[in-house]
């Protein structure tokens, strides 16, 4: 079963009652958890009642590059320290980018001009993305809700800050950050009160 960590108590009986020998194997991640997770796995198995159970760590990261989890680690522990986060194995040698939201088409556009093959994504509140940038057959435009579970070359958050607050906002911020399979920017909308 795979993101476990998104089961309510009431989820976790109904499989429990289809499978009286109560053998599963159980994928999931507390750092991507939307509503929280403040139980280890241990914890959280063994409330729903199973027992015996063997658990097993994640800590290679194949997908995200190393220049992407050095900016997403620290968005995650900062609400959750014992975070399993795990470790890239691979650099694309490109930095994150930090910008305005006022680039999100030009950040496209060289992106394009760059890269013949692979698609890209602006992760960002609808009414944030709307209109901003034109989608096509390699450009996509999700919530941070929506992009969980994706990856995408080049990922484009919009205002994470805007993505919410506590747990979950800090949870859509990581999630989205790591989509990223190459490269990742984060654009934000400038303060008014911090403008010359």
């Amino acid at each position: 079963m795979d993101e476990a960590q998104e089961l309510t108590n009431a989820e976790w009986q109904m499989l429990l009652l289809r499978c009286p020998s109560r053998s599963f194997t159980i994928a999931g991640d507390r750092a991507q958890a939307r509503h929280g997770f403040a139980e280890s796995w241990l914890e959280r198995l063994e409330r729903v009642g199973l027992s015996n159970v063997n658990l097993a760590t994640l800590s290679i990261n194949y997908r995200t590059p190393e220049e992407v989890m050095a900016e997403a680690e620290p968005v995650i522990r900062a609400v959750l320290p014992d975070a399993n986060v795990p470790t890239s194995i691979r650099s694309s040698g490109m930095p994150v980018v930090h910008g305005s939201t006022s680039e999100v088409s030009s950040i496209l556009d060289t992106w394009l001009a760059a890269h013949a093959e692979g698609v890209a994504c602006v992760i960002g509140r609808i009414e944030t993305v709307h209109g901003s940038f034109r989608e096509g057959t390699r450009v996509r435009s999700l919530t941070p809700e929506q992009s969980k579970g994706l990856e995408f070359d080049l990922a484009v958050l919009v205002d994470p800050e805007a993505f919410g607050t506590g747990i979950e906002g800090a949870v859509h911020r990581y999630v989205a950050m790591t989509r990223a399979t190459q490269q990742l920017a984060i654009l934000a909308t400038p303060d008014v009160d911090q403008r010359p």
